[in-house]
């Protein structure tokens, strides 16, 4: 067991929740094999953190917004179903973004990870303060 990834996903789940933050999306995957995340509480005009995932080799997630409580690693049992669906996949750490509430598991295997809180703007804003920015997507002047 990765014992630096599980104690970054302890962290980020306290300040996940510290803040409010359930919803995801996938942010960025131009630059494979590095993902990056964004989270928020709602997502109509920012988002609050991004969560880099970096040499990714497996992904099951949804591709629009999604609900997730807790980031944890894997258990044995996921990993063998996981297995099954992705014909023998068998590389790297693999983390379980877990919605308790529905029930609902998605993955992402990974050999590291890493994520900053900021808040970027899906509008264009003026006089930003340290640890916030603009969409790269926003239409610039």
């Amino acid at each position: 067991m990765n014992h630096s990834i599980q104690s970054k996903l302890m962290q980020l789940n306290e300040i996940l929740s510290r803040n409010n933050i359930d919803h995801y999306y996938i942010y960025d995957y131009t630059s494979r094999p590095k993902l990056v995340l964004a989270g928020s509480f709602d997502f109509s005009y920012y988002h609050n953190i991004e969560i880099t995932f970096y040499e990714v080799s497996f992904l099951s997630c949804p591709g629009g917004v999604f609900s997730i409580e807790c980031f944890r690693m894997a258990n044995d049992k996921e990993l063998e179903i996981l297995k099954t669906v992705s014909y023998g996949f068998d590389e790297g750490p693999v983390i379980c973004m877990e919605d308790q509430t529905f029930g609902t598991r998605f993955f992402i295997a990974a050999e590291s990870l890493d994520y900053e809180l900021k808040t970027v703007y899906y509008y264009k804003c003026e006089n930003l303060q340290p640890n916030e920015s603009v969409a790269e997507w926003v239409e610039k002047d």
